[in-house]
C-alpha cells in the first residue's frame, strides 16, 4: 500500500480518481457495525486521505467473478473513464507497477 499511496498522490489534479475498497467485513467475526470506524481509523492513522468503500456482501465470489477477481488480496484494479479495467496489479505491487497502472488510465 505505501507505494500504491505514493504514486497515487503525485496523480492528484491528473483527471485520475483513487477508491480503496476493503474486504474487512469478510474476515471471521467481522463486527459490522464497527468495521467502518476500524478502516477509517486505519486508513487515517496512515493518511492515505483517499475514499474507502466497505465490501459488505457476503458473496464475495459474485465480485470475484465480475472482475476476474484471483481471490487472494490485495489486488489492483485499473479502470479508464468509462468503466473499462485497463491493467491490474495481482499482489503487493510496487511503485512501477503502479505508475505503469495510472499511465494506462491516463492514456485512454
Amino acid at each position: 500500500m505505501p507505494d500504491l499511496v505514493k504514486v497515487a498522490r503525485s496523480q492528484v489534479n491528473k483527471d485520475v480518481d483513487v477508491l480503496l475498497v476493503s474486504y474487512d467485513l469478510q474476515l471471521p467475526k467481522a463486527d459490522r457495525e464497527a468495521m467502518p470506524a476500524r478502516v477509517a481509523k486505519f486508513v487515517g492513522n496512515r493518511g492515505w486521505g483517499f475514499p474507502v468503500v466497505i465490501w459488505g456482501d457476503s458473496d464475495v465470489e459474485s465480485v470475484n467473478e465480475r472482475f476476474d477477481l484471483p481471490g487472494a488480496i490485495p489486488v489492483t484494479l485499473a479502470f479508464d473513464k468509462d468503466g473499462r479495467e485497463v491493467g491490474r496489479c495481482e499482489g503487493e505491487g510496487g511503485a512501477e507497477e503502479f505508475a505503469e497502472l495510472f499511465a494506462k488510465v491516463r492514456a485512454r
